[in-house]
C-alpha cells in the first residue's frame, strides 16, 4: 500500500514537472550558419503555462545547458518579449527547453545611459561599439551650442563595457576618449550631419535636420541583452510646412554592431520622404546592393587611428540611395497610417578595422549576412 502511495505521488510529481514546460523550436531557414542571433518569443505564448513564477525558470539548449534569457517590456509592466540567443547551421532546426529552475546571473553586455554631466549626452553600448546622442544641454553650452540629430560613434577593441570609464576619465582629465588608450576612442566626426544613421525628411536635395537635441528620454529596457531606449524632439517643421512630431525607438543587442531605429513622426497627414545615412567624403570605398537592401561604406583612413566602416540596412530594396549635402542616404517613403511604438525601422551603425573588421570586405561581409538575417528571419514557434 505504501509503494502504491509513493508510486502516485511520484507519477503526480512528474506530470506536474511536464505541465510546468515549453518547447522552442528554431529553424534556420537559409543555407549561411547563424551565428548568436537573438532569438524572440512573444512572451503571451509562454506565461499561460508559468503565470506569475517567470522569473523561476531556465531555458536548456540542446546540450541541456543553461543559457542567458532577458524580457524585453518597451515600457511596459509586464513583458513583451522573452529573448535568447542562439547559434544554428545552415538550415538546421533546434528545440530549446523552458523548465522550472533558478537562472544564472550574467554580466551585461548591453548599457544605456542618461550622462548630465557631459551635457545631457545618451550614451549606448554593447559588448561591440558604443554610440551617443547630443542632448538639450549641449545646444545652449556657450562654446558648443550645438544642435544635431546625428548619431556619434565610439569605437572599441574590448568586449568590456567602457563609455562610463570613459566619461569619468575624461571629466577628470585623467585620460581623453579622443586617444585610443588600448580600448578604442572617440574619433568619429559628427557635426550636423546625420552622424552613423540617422535620418531625416528630404525633398529634392534638401534635408530637414531636428530643430532642437533631443527634448526627453525613456530608457526602457537595459540588459543584460538588449537596450531599448526612446528620445522625443520638439515638433518641428519639414518640407512643405508639414508639421512633425518626431520620436526614435532605438535598440542595440550584444553581440551587433547595428542599431534598431523606428522613427516616427506623429499624426502626419500624408506621406513623408524620409533619408536615413551618413557622411560621405568622396571616396570610393563603397558597396550599394540595392536589391538586398544595405549599404557598406569605409571612411578614408586615419593615419593615426585607422578606417571606420558605416553600414544601413533595409528590409525592402533601397529604391533610391545618392548623396544629398555631403551625405550618402537611402531614401525611405514613411507613411501616414504609423502608430505610436511603429514607424518607419531600419538598421545602421559602424565598426573599426582595429574592432573585428580587420578589411573592409570583413565589414562587407558582415554588412551583406546582416541583411540576408533581417530579409529571412529565424522561423520560431511554441509547443
Amino acid at each position: 500500500m505504501i509503494k502504491i502511495i509513493l508510486l502516485f505521488f511520484l507519477l503526480a510529481f512528474l506530470s506536474c514537472i511536464k505541465e510546468k514546460s515549453v518547447s522552442i523550436f528554431v529553424q534556420n531557414p537559409t543555407s549561411m550558419d547563424r551565428k548568436n542571433e537573438m532569438i524572440e518569443v512573444d512572451w503571451d505564448l509562454i506565461k499561460n503555462v508559468f503565470r506569475d513564477d517567470k522569473q523561476s525558470f531556465i531555458i536548456l539548449n540542446q546540450f541541456g545547458e543553461k543559457i542567458p534569457y532577458q524580457f524585453v517590456y518597451y515600457g511596459f509592466k509586464t513583458p513583451e518579449l522573452l529573448i535568447f540567443q542562439a547559434s544554428l547551421k545552415a538550415n538546421e532546426k533546434l528545440e530549446f527547453k523552458i523548465v522550472h529552475g533558478e537562472p544564472d546571473s550574467i554580466k551585461s553586455r548591453v548599457n544605456v545611459a542618461f550622462v548630465p554631466e557631459r551635457k545631457d549626452d545618451i550614451s549606448w553600448e554593447n559588448n561591440r561599439i558604443a554610440y551617443r546622442m547630443y542632448g538639450p544641454a549641449l545646444e545652449v553650452d556657450p562654446k558648443e551650442a550645438l544642435v544635431s540629430g546625428g548619431i556619434d560613434l565610439w569605437v572599441k577593441s574590448t568586449p568590456e563595457l567602457v563609455a562610463a570609464k570613459w566619461y569619468k576619465d575624461d571629466l577628470a582629465h585623467v585620460k581623453s576618449y579622443h586617444k585610443d588608450n588600448g580600448e578604442g576612442l572617440d574619433f568619429y566626426s559628427v557635426g550636423k550631419s546625420l552622424g552613423a544613421g540617422a535620418s531625416a525628411p528630404i525633398k529634392k536635395d534638401s534635408l530637414y535636420y531636428i530643430g532642437h537635441n533631443f527634448k526627453s528620454y525613456d530608457i526602457l529596457d537595459n540588459g543584460p541583452l538588449r537596450l531599448v531606449f526612446k528620445l522625443t524632439y520638439q515638433p518641428y517643421y519639414a518640407y512643405d510646412s508639414i508639421m512633425v512630431d518626431e520620436h526614435r525607438l532605438i535598440s542595440l543587442d550584444a553581440g551587433s554592431n547595428l542599431n534598431k531605429i523606428v522613427e516616427n513622426y506623429g499624426d502626419i497627414k500624408k506621406s513623408l520622404k524620409i533619408a536615413a545615412g551618413f557622411p560621405y567624403y568622396g571616396n570610393d570605398t563603397y558597396v550599394i546592393n540595392a536589391d538586398q537592401g544595405y549599404i557598406s561604406y569605409a571612411q578614408p583612413e586615419d593615419s593615426i587611428n585607422g578606417v571606420i566602416y558605416l553600414g544601413l540596412v533595409s528590409d525592402v530594396a533601397l529604391e533610391d540611395t545618392k548623396v544629398v549635402n555631403n551625405q550618402m542616404v537611402s531614401i525611405f517613403d514613411y507613411q501616414p497610417s504609423y502608430k505610436e511604438g511603429r514607424g518607419l525601422t531600419y538598421y545602421s551603425g559602424g565598426g573599426w578595422n582595429k574592432g573585428g573588421y580587420p578589411s573592409f570586405k570583413d565589414w562587407t561581409n558582415y554588412i551583406s549576412d546582416f541583411a540576408n538575417k533581417v530579409r529571412h528571419p529565424l522561423i520560431i514557434w511554441v509547443e
